[in-house]
């Protein structure tokens, strides 16, 4: 790896204990607050979110890019974080067993979540003067995709006196969310399949 490499990995490293804790003293004490009164939590105000988390978010940025660009950077360090080994052919073979599995896998949840994510539907129960042949109950189906999240905040167009019955607009969890999900479920995917696979050929 290059030296500015090992450099951005050491600060990412170093600095992440500190964002920890500043995170907790802001979820545990008004630090705002505090800092307006005290010098010390001033200064671990100002220290603790202006200079080193936004370093921190600086050097993760850049680390993110190094990742993509640069091939020996992103496998001497995904190896570590994805506990992939190639010590002999027949572990190479198993490892691109499993990514392959993991790969396909992956593939079938982001289809899954791309379906839960557009489908949308919504029942509901009209007034009796609005029925159709006694029939109060209407169901609406709809496809909704689209490019901005502000746009795929559509909701369904209902009758201010129908009463909701079931309604279900899309994922409920947010995108940073669904990520960080297909981040963990890439790494312990591969490492299930190929500790079954290692298993197997024992």
């Amino acid at each position: 790896m290059k030296r500015f490499d090992i450099i951005l990995l050491k600060i990412f490293l170093w600095e992440i204990p500190i964002v920890i804790l500043y995170g907790i003293s802001l979820v545990a004490f008004d630090l705002e607050m505090i800092a307006q009164s005290n010098m010390y939590a001033k200064m671990w105000y100002l220290f603790g979110g202006g200079i080193v988390f936004g370093s921190w978010m600086l050097v993760s940025f850049l680390l993110s890019i190094r990742l993509m660009v640069s091939t020996a950077f992103r496998e001497k360090v995904l190896s570590k974080i994805t506990f992939l080994k190639e010590r002999d052919e027949r572990e190479s073979m198993l490892t691109g067993r499993a990514a392959r599995n993991t790969l396909l896998t992956t593939l079938a949840t982001l289809l899954l979540l791309f379906c839960l994510s557009c489908f949308q539907f919504s029942l509901y129960r009209v007034p009796q003067e609005q029925a159709v042949d006694g029939k109060d109950k209407v169901l609406i189906l709809n496809f909704n995709f689209a490019l901005t999240e502000d746009q795929q905040q559509k909701n369904f167009e209902q009758d201010q006196d129908a009463e909701k019955i079931i309604a279900y607009k899309g994922l409920p969890l947010s995108g940073s969310s669904i990520i960080l999900g297909l981040i963990c479920w890439q790494i312990v995917s591969y490492n299930y399949l190929m500790y079954r696979a290692i298993k197997c050929e024992d």
